[in-house]
């Protein structure tokens, strides 16, 4: 019955995904953030390669790309069968897959923790309070923002569960793992030979 919204809402919310804020701000201050740093135009290479207010500029951005598609659903589906909950879930792992793998980069794109954090906030605020929580003290204790990243992923499936969310947002967590896990793959492996980049702590 609805299966024509679940098509229009998946493309839709793939082509929002697909815009790279990050690509678009190096552009401007001529560098191709895709050949910097790791190679991903997420906040993490934005801020090692642009400085620290570029990154955050981008960060906040990402979020909101993960979060405002959830809002749009929300007014303008009725909580029906949780129908709103699984179309904002459908909305925000396309833009996710967009953010992750950009139609107009040549399917490159960022690690997807900022729109999910944003995704997070719209559909299962009290998982991302505890993913946060733990990215903090795992960014405190190592300094290094990928173990972080992955460990605040990891949770989210532990925590959708324990708070009782739907299964579509379960199903939502498992899928963001599949894709953040995906795009770490050379953090992990060079997590594994120890050679990650640290950020240092300020003096």
């Amino acid at each position: 019955m609805y299966w024509h919204w679940y098509i229009i809402i998946i493309l839709a919310s793939y082509l929002v995904g697909s815009l790279s804020f990050g690509a678009f701000l190096a552009r401007i201050k001529g560098v191709d953030i895709f050949s910097a740093g790791s190679g991903s135009s997420g906040a993490t290479n934005v801020k090692r390669t642009l400085g620290g207010n570029a990154g955050s500029l981008v960060f906040v951005l990402d979020f909101l790309k993960g979060y405002v598609p959830s809002l749009v659903v929300a007014k303008n589906f009725p909580e029906e069968n949780y129908l709103n909950i699984r179309l904002a879930v459908l909305g925000l792992v396309g833009v996710l897959i967009g953010h992750s793998f950009s139609i107009f980069h040549r399917f490159r794109g960022g690690k997807g923790i900022a729109s999910t954090m944003g995704g997070l906030l719209a559909i299962m605020p009290n998982t991302l309070v505890v993913g946060i929580f733990l990215w903090l003290v795992i960014f405190h204790a190592t300094r290094i923002v990928s173990i972080a990243s992955l460990c605040f992923a990891a949770s989210t499936i532990l925590t959708s569960y324990l708070f009782s969310y739907p299964n579509d947002c379960i199903a939502y967590a498992v899928i963001i793992n599949v894709i953040i896990f995906w795009q770490h793959r050379t953090n992990i492996v060079r997590l594994l030979n120890g050679t990650e980049y640290k950020f240092t702590k300020k003096s």
